[in-house]
């Protein structure tokens, strides 16, 4: 039993001296720490003592010196913002140079598209996707890297629009040259008259397409000379709103004989000869109308003045 209480107190008073000994090493070093904080902190106090020894030591100035001095100190800070000012306005101007160049580029690079679409590109029946691995074998291809495939193909799809566009403009220009053209003439009549026209080819290899755009040309045609013959109609003094009672009797045939004979005059009266039947309708029309409306009021007619 006395041997193990002397273990126990030496293993007790090694832990306490080991603790003991740990104690001491931290107090050192923050003591250390301690004095190296006031170390800096007195380094800091002579700094500013010197510091304020230089001012001290400066001259001291006279109203007029410190004035002076101000002056100066403002045309120093007035000349720096003048300075900031114009490197912004340069850094500005560069900015929209660069813009302008890149603009001119873009257009440049869009004429020289343009021109090689004009000398490949002649089949307003061309595909894009076709075309396209043709115009890459021209040198001028290199000449557009500045646009993406986007605007490529935009200018592609443009053009194609203005190839069809003239060549239907050329179309519609042949059918008005051609004597043997209607308003009730068909595709089939029409036909075998222009087939040898080279702007008869040219429009499309497909005849519905041909077709299609005479149906259109005749519907635009006799639109036009309906909307011709109401005005010739209306700018024909003779007939009033009194005409239709007139057709109505006894000397109504004769009448409508004499105003058709007069309406041919005008060769906005002649357009519908191949069809009497809507030109006849429309006269009817227009008659009708004028006698619902009335006599138009007289020229000196004005409102009655309001009462006070």
């Amino acid at each position: 039993a006395s041997d193990l209480s002397s273990g126990i107190n030496a293993e007790y008073f090694y832990e306490y001296t080991k603790l003991l000994g740990e104690e001491k090493k931290k107090k050192e070093k923050k003591e250390e720490k301690e004095t190296e904080t006031e170390e800096v902190e007195k380094k800091d106090d002579r700094k500013e003592e010197k510091e304020v020894e230089k001012e001290d030591e400066k001259p001291k100035l006279s109203e007029g010196e410190k004035k002076a001095l101000e002056k100066r100190e403002r045309e120093a800070a007035a000349m720096k913002r003048r300075e900031g000012d114009v490197a912004r306005r340069q850094v500005d101007q560069s900015r929209e140079w660069e813009r302008e160049r890149g603009a001119h580029a873009q257009e440049e690079a869009k004429q020289h598209f343009t021109a090689l679409l004009h000398d490949m590109v002649r089949d307003p029946d061309a595909s894009w996707r076709k075309t396209r691995k043709q115009l890459k074998d021209d040198s001028r291809w290199e000449m557009t890297s500045l646009l993406d495939v986007e605007q490529k193909e935009k200018l592609f799809t443009q053009h194609i629009e203005s190839l069809s566009s003239k060549r239907k403009r050329a179309f519609v220009k042949m059918l008005d040259e051609c004597e043997h053209v209607t308003l009730t003439s068909t595709w089939k009549e029409v036909r075998r008259k222009i087939k040898h026209d080279s702007r008869f080819s040219k429009l499309s290899e497909d005849d519905k397409e041909r077709e299609a755009e005479y149906d259109r040309y005749i519907t635009d045609k006799l639109a036009q000379a309906k909307a011709d013959f109401r005005t010739l109609l209306g700018e024909t003094k003779c007939i009033t709103y009194r005409s239709k009672e007139t057709l109505r009797g006894a000397a109504g045939d004769t009448h409508m004989r004499e105003l058709k004979q007069f309406l041919k005059n005008d060769k906005r009266g002649l357009v519908l000869d191949d069809l009497p039947e809507d030109r006849d309708r429309i006269l009817e029309e227009f008659l009708t109308e004028l006698e619902k409306v009335g006599p138009p009021p007289p020229p000196t007619a004005t409102k009655p003045l309001a009462k006070r």
